[in-house]
């Protein structure tokens, strides 16, 4: 009989990808962010096989290690849910992201809602009347993530706190004082844009 360990290792990281930030304020918005330096050199998807996806949610509470046996017995149907992973993470991102930046999102909301729906069937209420889902199957990760999404679109105040990183695709809950917060991480985007506006003007001072 295959041994469960109590704690997964972290999955193994190319030189220079950092471990992965978790900046967006919402489990809904994290996942939507799981892939690191999206449009840049570095890119790369924190959760990109079934031991990645585990990882993760084991992290956040949302499943156990346990699964990862049942994983190794099923790779057929682990790959089917990173598969659906992905799907859901894209699903994310077009429905917050059209709520950013203004337009319709009942396109969007088509990939969302069946994600949503399965989430709530599938959903159960343990003694203290707090949701719980089977912690024995493969894809029970992603239905708290589905749920926390539903969850974000109903909340008028936290949608109107939404919004995506002035200097990457990342997205977050504004939570600062004033609303001012524009960066996903200002120790990171924010000071690369810092670098960024310093080199343009120093070129313009050389060539002026």
């Amino acid at each position: 009989m295959m041994e469960t360990p109590e704690v997964l290792a972290e999955p193994m990281r190319p030189p220079g990808i950092r471990p992965l930030p978790v900046l967006g304020g919402h489990l809904a918005l994290d996942f939507a962010n799981t892939v690191d330096d999206p449009l840049g050199p570095e890119r790369w998807d924190h959760v990109a096989d079934y031991g990645a996806l585990l990882y993760w949610s084991v992290q956040r509470g949302l499943a156990s290690p346990a699964l990862q046996g049942l994983a190794e017995a099923r790779p057929g149907e682990a790959d089917a849910v990173v598969h659906r992973a992905a799907e859901l993470r894209d699903a994310l991102n077009a429905t917050f992201g059209a709520v950013v930046d203004g337009a319709p999102v009942d396109e969007a909301w088509e990939l969302l809602r069946p994600f949503c729906v399965e989430a709530l069937a599938r959903m159960r209420l343990a003694a203290d009347v707090h949701p719980e889902w089977d912690p024995t199957m493969l894809d029970a990760p992603l239905w708290p993530v589905a749920d926390a999404a539903h969850q974000l679109l109903r909340s008028a105040d936290d949608l109107h706190r939404l919004k995506r990183c002035a200097g990457c695709p990342w997205l977050f809950l504004d939570r600062s004082r004033n609303g001012s917060r524009r960066w996903c991480a200002m120790g990171d985007c924010g000071t690369h844009e810092k670098i960024r506006r310093y080199v343009t003007k120093r070129a313009q001072r050389r060539t002026g």
